[in-house]
């Protein structure tokens, strides 16, 4: 087996091969030439006019849920298995109102929970929690 003498300092490898880098260079440059085009296109969007004028005010009703499980549907006192048919009445006198809940912060979660259910269940489309 033949070993090569060994490498002194004076023979150290002084030069870069810049050929992959060129390579890499020229590759990217293709890829950057062909999708340059594509990337000018535009998608069409409608955008929404500006109304003439605003939409009318939808009424407030407030439901207020009050510690010990009173509830009060536009002031009046309603009881938890009422409550859903006093709200279905509302929005058959009155549709597209808005229902405005407040709930007592000193009133059970349950309260609060049996209130949104009711909501849920008559089938009111906008309702919120008040500040």
């Amino acid at each position: 087996m033949a070993f090569t003498a060994a490498r002194t300092a004076s023979d150290t490898m002084s030069e870069i091969n810049i050929t992959p880098l060129v390579d890499v260079m020229l590759v990217l440059l293709v890829i950057f030439m062909v999708t340059a085009p594509l990337m000018d296109f535009r998608i069409p969007m409608g955008l929404s006019q500006p109304t003439p004028e605003p939409p009318p005010p939808s009424e407030q009703v407030s439901l207020l849920v009050e510690r010990g499980d009173l509830f009060r549907l536009a002031g009046q006192p309603v009881t938890a298995q009422a409550l859903p048919a006093a709200l279905k009445a509302i929005e058959s006198r009155q549709p597209g109102f808005l229902l405005r809940i407040e709930v007592d912060p000193e009133a059970d979660y349950q309260s609060a929970a049996t209130a949104f259910a009711a909501v849920e269940r008559s089938g009111i489309g906008k309702y919120g929690l008040a500040d």
